[in-house]
């Protein structure tokens, strides 16, 4: 089989490229957007998911950033260092570590919720609603597909 033949239209190429060209284009505008806020995509991930729960565990944080946890434990640093963030030891539980957003951290988290609607909207600004609602449910389904052991 050439490779030419293998679950591709000859027109549309590869889905997966296709993915992987609008989730870069994705980043690109985001971090554009969130240049004035001073963190990163990764970073406002952690503080969006942080605003949510404050108990939120380390592994939770980097599933939400999409990294690993060691590189999740840097990022907290940093978010600390840069005072975005607040850690302290549980009040019965000393070795759970409370993380709390700061002032600048909340509002790190409120503009860059802003950016990523601001974003999403001009993704999503050639589609109709139900092909939004289309889309976001193929892309669970392939999602879902993927992370199966069948």
């Amino acid at each position: 089989m050439s490779m030419s033949k293998m679950n591709t239209s000859d027109e549309e190429g590869w889905i997966g490229y296709g993915l992987k060209i609008a989730q870069h284009r994705l980043r690109l505008r985001l971090e554009a957007e969130l240049a004035g806020t001073g963190v990163s995509p990764s970073q406002n991930a952690v503080l969006l998911a942080i605003a949510d729960n404050p108990r939120i565990s380390n592994a939770s944080l980097a599933r939400a950033a999409f990294v690993t946890p060691q590189s999740m434990q840097g990022m907290l640093v940093t978010l600390e260092r840069d005072g975005f963030i607040v850690r302290t030891p549980h009040p019965e539980h000393g070795r759970i570590i409370m993380t709390e957003l700061t002032e600048a951290g909340r509002t790190a988290a409120q503009a860059g919720m802003i950016a990523a609607e601001a974003v999403e909207r001009q993704m999503l600004a050639g589609l109709t609603d139900d092909e939004t609602k289309l889309l976001r449910e193929l892309l669970r389904r392939c999602a879902d597909a993927l992370d199966s052991d069948n």
